[in-house]
Formats: structure tokens, C-alpha cells, sequence
């Protein structure tokens, strides 16, 4: 007998309430009137750099990209900055020799980068409110925003490791290949001015306006139908999609055979060996955004001495000499927008 109905529905998917539980303890989500803001964390502070939450990024964006709801999404980081802390026991799985760093390294470092331009078909806008490292969620949306006192670089070089999870790649397409090569290959800092004049972020605002400002952009676009914007957010990515194509697999595989070369010399490890292992990298990142040190053009001084510049830093700010603006013990909340002004259209 014929009812003229499908013979099976549409397949059920997990609605926001489900998977924000999925992601709690790296992400905030909120949603108001079709607009999503993403708030990384870790737990309820800020979100400290590790294979878990490497791989999380890329997984929450897949799942963002199957709910329709979603129809615009902000990218920013809890408090007053972006991600600076890594958990120095968050890498042990990464370590684990084949399967484990493979998987982390040949997936989990492409998912992450691929996902934000070839899954989310929505408009997408980074809000940042500071410093940070791994900016790859930020820099990777239609329209990035900073605030006036942002400083951001390419560190791995410093480590001894080959700069390839994309950032250096975000370098030389936003700086140009030879600005780009530079700021790679010698780890210095670029500013806020830095990135508004080559192209690297859309706007620049005061300190603590980042957010308030994407809520701004995503609301306006929200007067646009949802089918033309969804279309217009299509042509922004496609210059981003052709570099991807091209180049993000060769950039994270070099930088896994460049680790397991380092790990089959036996030369990985703390900042005395060829190539420092993640957990030992992260002992100088407050130090790197809390001074101006990294923003001078770098040298083999620089470089060598960076690790016990960075443990005299710490050592004042254990004894109450200098304040650390990183102090991860300072509480710090999701932003939630104002409520959206009635316009006359």
C-alpha cells in the first residue's frame, strides 16, 4: 500500500545540547538566532596545548559543519588572550611509536587545518582577544579580527622542529613567500600592525572589543538571506582551499619525518637535544609573549639562550619581583554578546 511517504527518514544527528557535552572540556559553545561562538578552553580555564585538544579541534569542527543550525560561526578563546599554556603530560600518547603519533601526526595535525575550510560551508569569523600560539581555528576563517596589543609567531624553529602543522604555510600566504619564509624560519614575533598591513587580519581593535566585534559582522550578515551568504562564504574560502590543496599534506608530513629522523638519532628531547620534545617547548611560552624579546630580529644568542632567559623570567615572577599576565589561576569566562539592537531594515 502506498502512503506517500519516504520509505526512511533523514538520519538522526546530534543536536547542540548532545554534543557540546561531547566537547566540554575543550569548548564552549553558545548559540543565539543562528550564530555559534566557539570559546576553546581547557576545562574551565585556558585551553593548554596537547594531543587531546589538537585533536578535538579538528573533530568539533566536523560536527559543527553536520548541524544546519549552525549558520554562523565565531572562533575566539576564553579571557584575555589566546592559547599560550600547553599541559606538559598531555603528549604522552603523541610520543607512542607507530600508531599513536602517527595518527596524531598524519591526522589528527591536517584534520585540524582542512577542516576549517573544507567542511564549514557558514561564514566564519576568528575573534582574537591576545597573544598566542596555534591561532590555526583564527586565521583560518573568513574574517579574523585582533586586538591592538596581539603578537603571534611561528616557534617551532627555535625547538629544532621542522615548522609544518600549517602555521608557516599561513605565513607564506598571508606575508607573501619571502616575509612569510622569514618569520617561519626565524621564529620573530609579528605584531598586531604586522598582520593588518600584509593582509593577515581583517580588523584591529581595542583590547577586550574582539568578540564584541565579530558578534557585530555576524549579526549584520544575518540581514542577508541565508542561502546568499552561505554562497558568499564559499568564494572566501576558495583561495585558501587551492593553497591547502596544494601544499598542507606536504607541510605536515615533512614535520613527521622530520620527528621520526630526530627520534631514530636518539637526539629528541629537552631543550639540550637537536629537536625539543612538545612538553619542553611549553616551559617558555608566558616568557615569550609577557617580553618584546622575540620581536627583535633573532639571532644564534636568541635562540640558544631562550630557555634560561625564560627560567630567570620565571624565577622573578615566583618571587614577586614581576607579574606574570598569563597567570592561568585568575578565573576567566565565555563571553556572551549583548542583546542585539531591533533595527528598521
Amino acid at each position: 500500500m502506498c502512503d506517500n511517504k519516504p520509505m526512511a527518514p533523514y538520519a538522526k544527528l546530534p543536536e547542540l545540547e548532545e554534543y557540546k557535552e561531547w566537547f566540554k572540556d575543550f569548548a564552549d559553545l553558545y548559540r543565539e538566532d543562528g550564530i555559534l561562538q566557539v570559546t576553546w578552553k581547557t576545562n574551565d580555564g585556558p585551553m593548554h596545548h596537547s594531543g587531546m585538544s589538537h585533536r578535538a579541534i579538528g573533530q568539533l569542527v566536523r560536527v559543527l559543519s553536520l548541524d544546519f543550525k549552525n549558520e554562523i560561526i565565531i572562533f575566539t578563546h576564553i579571557g584575555d588572550n589566546w592559547m599560550t599554556e600547553s599541559d606538559p603530560n598531555g603528549w604522552e600518547t603523541y610520543s607512542e611509536l607507530p600508531t599513536q603519533r602517527f595518527q596524531h601526526q598524519y591526522f589528527d595535525d591536517t584534520n585540524l587545518i582542512k577542516n576549517m575550510v573544507f567542511d564549514l560551508d557558514v561564514p566564519t569569523i576568528g575573534a582574537v582577544p591576545g597573544p598566542g600560539f596555534h591561532w590555526d581555528s583564527a586565521f583560518l576563517s573568513d574574517v579574523t579580527i585582533c586586538t591592538e596589543d596581539t603578537v603571534m609567531e611561528v616557534p617551532h624553529a627555535q625547538g629544532g622542529l621542522v615548522p609544518g602543522d600549517a602555521m608557516g604555510l599561513m605565513c607564506q600566504h598571508y606575508f607573501g613567500t619571502k616575509r612569510g619564509n622569514y618569520y617561519m624560519m626565524t621564529t620573530r614575533q609579528f605584531t598586531a600592525k604586522d598582520m593588518l598591513d600584509h593582509g593577515m587580519v581583517s580588523e584591529v581593535v581595542p583590547k577586550g572589543k574582539a568578540v564584541e566585534r565579530a558578534w557585530e559582522i555576524a549579526r549584520m550578515w544575518k540581514l542577508m538571506s541565508y542561502e546568499n551568504r552561505t554562497i558568499m562564504s564559499n568564494l572566501a574560502k576558495r583561495p585558501l582551499k587551492k593553497l591547502l590543496v596544494e601544499d598542507l599534506k606536504l607541510h605536515t608530513v615533512s614535520e613527521q619525518y622530520g620527528s621520526l629522523l630526530r627520534i631514530a638519532a636518539g637526539d629528541l628531547g629537552d631543550e639540550h637535544s637537536a629537536q625539543q620534545d612538545e612538553k619542553y617547548i611549553s616551559r617558555v611560552n608566558d616568557y615569550r609573549y609577557a617580553t618584546t624579546d622575540m620581536q627583535e630580529p633573532m639571532t644564534a644568542e636568541h635562540w640558544a639562550g631562550m630557555a634560561n632567559r625564560a627560567a630567570d623570567w620565571f624565577k622573578k615572577v615566583e618571587a614577586g619581583e614581576i607579574e606574570n599576565p598569563f597567570d592561568t589561576s585568575k578565573p576567566v569566562k565565555p563571553y556572551r554578546p549583548a542583546p542585539a539592537k531591533k533595527l528598521n531594515k
